[in-house]
């Protein structure tokens, strides 16, 4: 009986120097970017809070996480909302800057391989190489962790005088 090649849906968020690859089903939602509103005393990683469906969703710009080149965001910039794996109720999603539209992409294993991960930082679990594109899957628990010491319930209570 041979093996079946496995495959998941993902989406390829675009960034300036890197493409983050999550799966479809961690992404609640894309929408056009809005000047975040920004907190007092955080990390120049965290750009502040958009209001989404009545839940305040902290927006982080992972490049500046990874301390990796940036650009200023272009006109087509986007932010995708993303469920937090933990399921934490205190902070269900989180936001990420994006520059363009994602796109869709089929992750097939029998085609990917581990890219060069020399360098790699700590919010980011791998490379990932099929083709000439620099890709990564971003390692949410930490990004959750980091982003929890910046926005937390005193945050939000905050944000509501």
């Amino acid at each position: 009986m041979s093996e079946k090649p496995t495959s998941v849906r993902c989406m390829l968020l675009p960034l300036t120097s890197l493409n983050l690859l999550v799966p479809n089903s961690a992404v609640a939602e894309i929408i056009g970017y809005s000047t975040p509103r920004a907190l007092s005393n955080t990390s120049d990683w965290f750009g502040g809070v958009v209001l989404w469906r009545g839940v305040y969703v902290p927006v982080v710009a992972v490049e500046q996480m990874c301390k990796v080149d940036t650009a200023q965001l272009s006109p087509r910039g986007r932010i995708a909302i993303v469920y937090n794996p933990e399921k934490d109720p205190e902070l269900p999603y989180l936001g990420i800057q994006m520059q363009d539209i994602p796109r869709a992409y089929l992750a097939e294993s029998d085609s990917m391989e581990s890219g060069n991960d020399d360098g790699i930082n700590e919010y980011l679990l791998s490379r990932v190489d099929d083709d000439q594109l620099d890709r990564a899957i971003p390692n949410l628990d930490k990004i959750i962790a980091a982003l929890k010491t910046e926005f937390n319930q005193q945050r939000i209570e905050e944000l509501a005088r």
